[in-house]
């Protein structure tokens, strides 16, 4: 995901420039990377996150940048806070510990701070033979395969407004893992821009689940 140029932000409660579906600030990183240096016994937390302001700062901005799942956080807070002023003297699997933790309670923030892309609303349209398209129809078109995973689920995202669990979206189609539906929603992302011409037609990540975009208003012929 691209980030918006900007100047860097050094003040506390300031937003980090992102994306204007992410409202997520270095004050929720502090706030979760604090509760869990508490939790794996850190007595001294305030003194961590006052101690790395500026390595926070850089760490927030990386967070919204990487993917939004527990794995990848949890990689790049491993490689990151391993090299805190105060953590230093811990050993690998203390900053593996704190590391997972946190990186699950990160993912889980991004996923209630995401909101709407601004943007208009956009009617698609699905046909009884698996076509997809957006008027003018002679324009923006393609078709899947009814039987095909991919149709499957977008038909099953379109049963709510609501993010459907990945491991949910598994039983309610052909694919077969985690992987085989993330690689689906990226396909389908990838087809939908290129003949629609709609960007982020599918929003979500592998953690949270996926949704149509609000911003779209997914329709039956």
């Amino acid at each position: 995901m691209k980030m918006k140029k900007t100047k860097p932000v050094t003040s506390t409660g300031r937003k980090v420039a992102i994306e204007s579906r992410y409202t997520f600030s270095i004050g929720d990183t502090k706030n979760i990377l604090r509760s869990s240096l508490e939790s794996a016994g850190i007595l001294e937390a305030d003194k961590v996150i006052e101690k790395n302001e500026s390595a926070i700062i850089d760490l927030t901005k990386e967070i919204v940048e990487t993917k939004h799942e527990v794995k990848s956080i949890r990689v790049l807070l491993e490689r990151r806070t391993s090299k805190f002023e105060g953590l230093t003297e811990y050993d690998e699997h203390f900053i593996k510990t704190f590391a997972r933790q946190a990186a699950i309670s990160l993912a889980e923030a991004l996923t209630k701070k995401a909101v709407a892309p601004a943007g208009p609303m956009v009617t698609v349209y699905i046909s009884a033979d698996g076509e997809l398209y957006r008027e003018p129809k002679s324009q923006y078109t393609f078709r899947m395969e009814n039987s095909s995973g991919r149709m499957k689920l977008v038909m099953a995202l379109m049963t709510s407004r609501k993010y459907i669990p990945t491991k949910t979206l598994i039983d309610l189609t052909d694919l077969s893992s985690i992987k085989s539906v993330q690689s689906a929603v990226q396909a389908i992302k990838r087809m939908v821009h290129k003949k629609l011409k709609v960007s982020e037609f599918i929003v979500g990540w592998q953690d949270s689940g996926y949704r149509i975009n609000p911003n779209v208003i997914l329709k039956k012929e």
